[in-house]
């Protein structure tokens, strides 16, 4: 999408709308800035050399079945190694060196850690990477081109490209493990990951912090976000929070319209949020914050953020150590909380009965029914069991209607039990589908990017939301009458401030995708320090020459090298000793070697 829409605008200019190219300009030239930088090291001639590529591309139309991001990087690669007289003279750019065919580019993958706090210690740690390491993943990792563009950007062949990036990788993990990622689970799983896949991140958000870090200037830099989906299309179909609809009609006003049309036809998405009721005045004026910024094309940059933090009145119990229990038709255990016979009556005051349907009159149990849940902020988190498929308004709707006509008691008793699951959902919803449309009668205005930032939990203190919107526009130009509230199937989550009608996000829970499961708290722990620790310090277990750590009766097993002292096995009572020793005391089986990626070798017995 990113590929075809740059073309399309490289095109519109080259066509006569100059206007088209302030868009690629604002996208690409910090990018160009700290990519050049890298190169010739001085930071005026960084910017002189951008201006240069721009005027280049401007005047020189791209010839072959390349993308743009593609061009412009190996112009700008061209004017900077000109200005340094590096190897050869440049003073042209080999045309037929451009239109090579190139590689389609790699497939975005996954961020490799979704908290913010890990992404800034990722890109800080690039930072210290050795110069000529830092390029190569700056093109492949960051900006997402192909080992073999990378490689003709660089002016190095495909493999010393592949080592580059292979090396400054082993350093980056190096640099990471020194900067306090020494956790051991943690420190595997990161490792692993960017030894095998490449680092999608935000290039212009990247390029722009450091250049901004390193100098000091005062330059109108936009970060534009352009980050991809981390929850997974169910949770994002279930799930509404009220940032976005805040964004939204922040646009509207900026732009002076009652509602946003979109041209050719407006999608579902953009009748919802023209269509939504949800605004500011809902919420208390310290939850919520809207900025606005113009951007570099004169458009807008609207983020819309919503925090609370909300505490049960009273503590529920935590059920995870006592019982196992599933969600729905769920495979796996998950944690659960609540109230049963021994909880103390005082955790009763956190609940008000809203409805309680039973399935017939000789029955105890309820298919149909919700419950308020009171916090010491006045806040109300409502949960509604039901099995019915509806939007969230009807939810809402059949809540208020069911409340009106329940004629029970609202109190929960000493007989009444509860149970909810622990729920957890982090991560950024990418809102694709509005990538690039442009909007009726605003003077070329476009939807550049709109992303969702969304954290909530449930657990049995509380609850806790934390969502970010940010929406960028560019211009171009036991009893009978004991009840039993068991979530333990679908139900819904309804956040509101406690005088208002409607809510500020929701959330349909159908699978246990998002729900947190019980650990065997048993468990041991592995770590092989030979794969994620200092290489010079383990330098004498990598000799590669094998090692027999274990053997049953039909099988031994070797490691491809001595580094039996080097892997160590770690149990919740704080005693360790290494994987071979635990083995063989039987404390653990390969199947935790297994579950951590130790690499090793099974040779049958039969074959010897």
């Amino acid at each position: 999408m990113e590929k075809n829409f740059d073309i399309k605008l490289y095109n519109d200019y080259l066509n006569g709308e100059k206007e088209a190219f302030e868009y690629l300009y604002s996208k690409y030239k910090s990018k160009i800035e700290y990519f050049i930088f890298n190169i010739v090291k001085d930071y005026q001639k960084a910017e002189d050399l951008t201006q240069e590529t721009f005027m280049y591309v401007m005047q020189n139309k791209m010839k072959g079945n390349c993308t743009f991001k593609y061009y412009i990087y190996l112009v700008a690669k061209s004017k900077a190694y000109n200005y340094i007289n590096v190897t050869k003279r440049r003073n042209e750019i080999d045309e037929q060196y451009i239109i090579k065919e190139s590689e389609k580019n790699e497939k975005d993958v996954l961020e490799i850690i979704t908290r913010e706090e890990s992404k800034k210690e990722i890109l800080e740690a690039i930072e210290k990477l050795d110069e000529k390491y830092k390029n190569a993943i700056y093109l492949v990792n960051i900006e997402g081109l192909s080992y073999k563009e990378a490689s003709e950007i660089l002016g190095q062949t495909l493999q010393n490209t592949k080592t580059l990036i292979h090396r400054g990788k082993m350093q980056l993990s190096k640099i990471l493990i020194k900067k306090g990622f020494d956790e051991m689970n943690k420190v595997a799983k990161i490792i692993v990951i960017l030894l095998a896949t490449t680092v999608t991140l935000s290039g212009i958000a990247y390029a722009a912090t450091q250049i901004y870090k390193k100098f000091n200037t005062n330059y109108n830099i936009t970060m534009n976000p352009t980050y991809q989906s981390t929850i997974d299309e169910n949770t994002i179909n279930n799930l509404w929070v009220g940032t976005l609809d805040l964004a939204w009609k922040e646009l509207k006003e900026k732009i002076g319209k009652d509602r946003v049309e979109i041209e050719n036809g407006n999608l579902q998405i953009v009748n919802d949020l023209n269509d939504s009721k949800f605004s500011k005045d809902m919420l208390d004026s310290n939850d919520y914050k809207i900025e606005v910024e113009r951007t570099m094309t004169n458009g807008y940059k609207i983020d819309a953020s919503l925090n609370k933090e909300l505490n049960f009145l009273e503590v529920f119990d935590n059920f995870s150590n006592d019982y196992n229990w599933k969600f729905g038709n769920g495979e796996e255990f998950v944690k659960y909380f609540g109230i049963n016979d021994a909880s103390s009556e005082e955790m009763n005051k956190n609940i008000e009965i809203l409805f309680y349907n039973k399935i017939s009159e000789n029955e105890l149990k309820s298919n149909d029914f919700a419950i308020k849940l009171k916090t010491k902020e006045g806040d109300e988190i409502i949960l509604y069991r039901t099995d019915d498929n509806k939007s969230f308004n009807e939810y809402y709707n059949d809540i208020q209607e069911k409340t009106k006509s329940y004629n029970g008691s609202k109190e929960f008793s000493k007989n009444d039990q509860l149970r909810i699951p622990y729920v957890k959902v982090n991560g950024k919803i990418s809102y694709n589908e509005l990538y690039g449309k442009k909007i009726k009668n605003s003077n070329g205005l476009i939807i550049y990017d709109v992303i969702q930032n969304v954290k909530f939990s449930l657990n049995e203190k509380g609850c806790n939301l934390s969502s970010q919107a940010t929406m960028v526009t560019e211009y171009l130009s036991a009893t009978m009458d004991a009840k039993y509230c068991y979530f333990q199937d679908t139900f819904i989550i309804f956040m509101k401030e406690k005088d208002f009608d409607n809510p500020y996000y929701a959330l349909k829970v159908d699978n246990d995708d998002i729900l947190e499961k019980k650990e065997d708290i048993d468990e041991p722990k592995l770590i092989d320090k030979t794969v994620i620790g200092d290489t010079e310090h383990y330098e004498k277990y990598m000799d590669g020459i094998e090692y027999k750590f274990y053997e049953d009766e039909n099988y031994e097993y070797y490691y491809p090298s001595q580094k039996t002292e080097a892997v160590k096995v770690y149990f919740k009572n704080g005693e360790f000793m290494t994987a071979e020793q635990a083995l063989k005391e039987k404390r653990i089986t390969l199947e935790l070697l297994d579950k951590y990626g130790v690499v090793y070798i099974k040779k049958s017995k039969n074959n010897m």
